[in-house]
């Protein structure tokens, strides 16, 4: 008797999938990997010709050959995905298998009944995943640029607008907003091959709350932050970027705050390296910004105030894989791709955060974000 890993999911939605295959597909389609390395997937007719072309595994099988088979042996029976998935763990002598922890409910209770010893993995299913290859580091740093472009996009049209009456922004004698912008910054993104997801453009006190997309008019002298996260289309690999800007004068508050995250971010920067410690990173970076004079915690109506968020997570085929540099230690090596993104938040004017990607390497970071840092636009 042999085990195996298991998923059973839609690659273009299942990073642990996509990863094992290299192939991009919308309907959930069988993965199994034995003890020793053999790798097979089960597709569809629909699939079937181009799995065979471009899946990295060793076999690849169809659906409807399974259920073939079982109807030979049981020509009364309609059979369903569980019924066939069973069939094919049968026929490679499986019975011992381990599984994501989002596998299917219902898949994993039948199997189970049916006398398969099934196992979910806590998360990450593949560990080496947060390791990034060469090849994996050159399409990360592709994402990134292209995320730069669609920032370089955004920015263009905030520096464009006039600063009207009451503040507001204008462009082409109508109030500037988030909406527009983020509408520029993701027609860029696709252009260049990407997918956006939730682009954040949250100005003055939306900006308070790091994940508030922003929505209405854009106004002058307050912060606009913009976080710009896409997926590649071609390869599934995201980038990420996040910039802070005013149009106008920012006050000196506002202007303050901009530095102290400046400021803590390359104080993280200078400590990330080939064995580093995460949770020291990012106490690191806390101090910093309480140094500069931007304590954390509660304000007076009992919101979230200061630097109250990690300092950085992983980045790959998702946007938030290990490692996490956090309040919980972990140790980051050689190959990691992780953001920096320290940030200060302040209900009654705002936000600021800024973002970008590293590669941890033996000594030092490389930085792999290369679009600039400003305040004043």
């Amino acid at each position: 008797m042999d085990s195996a890993r298991l998923i059973y999911a839609a690659s273009e939605s299942s990073a642990d999938l996509y990863y094992a295959t290299r192939f991009f597909a919308p309907d959930p389609f069988l993965y199994l990997r034995t003890s020793t390395g053999t790798s097979h997937i089960v597709v569809t007719a629909l699939e079937i010709d181009r799995a065979k072309r471009t899946a990295r595994v060793d076999q690849v099988h169809e659906w409807n050959d399974l259920k073939q088979r079982w109807l030979a042996d049981h020509p009364e029976q309609t059979p369903t995905t569980i019924t066939l998935t069973l069939r094919f763990l049968q026929e490679q002598n499986i019975t011992d298998i381990t599984t994501p922890a989002e596998f299917p409910v219902l898949m994993a209770d039948q199997l189970r009944q049916a006398g398969i010893t099934l196992t979910p993995l806590p998360d990450p299913f593949w560990p080496e995943r947060a390791t990034k290859s060469v090849e994996e580091i050159a399409q990360i740093a592709v994402a990134v640029a292209v995320t730069g472009m669609g920032m370089e996009a955004g920015i263009e049209l905030i520096r464009q607008a006039t600063i009207g009456e009451n503040d507001m922004l204008m462009l082409e004698d109508v109030p500037l907003t988030s909406e527009r912008v983020r509408a520029e910054i993701h027609a860029r993104l696709v252009r260049d091959g990407a997918a956006p997801h939730h682009t954040i453009v949250a100005g003055g006190t939306q900006s308070a709350d790091p994940h508030e997309t922003g929505h209405g008019i854009l106004y002058a002298h307050q912060p606009i932050i913009l976080d710009i996260f896409p997926r590649m289309e071609n390869n599934g690999y995201w980038g990420d970027m996040t910039r802070t800007v005013c149009k106008g004068t920012p006050p000196d508050r506002l202007a303050a705050m901009w530095q102290a995250v400046a400021d803590a971010q390359e104080v993280a920067f200078g400590m990330i390296r080939d064995q580093a410690s995460g949770g020291a990173i990012h106490q690191a970076v806390t101090d910093s910004l309480t140094r500069a004079g931007f304590a954390t915690g509660l304000d007076e109506s009992g919101r979230q105030s200061g630097f109250f968020h990690g300092t950085g997570h992983g980045l790959g085929l998702e946007i938030h894989e290990a490692p996490r540099i956090g309040g919980k230690d972990q140790r980051l090596v050689k190959g990691h791709v992780v953001t920096v993104e320290p940030g200060l938040y302040y209900p009654d004017l705002g936000g600021v955060r800024l973002e970008d990607v590293v590669v941890v390497e033996e000594e030092e970071c490389r930085i792999g974000t290369r679009f600039p840092k400003f305040l004043e636009v």
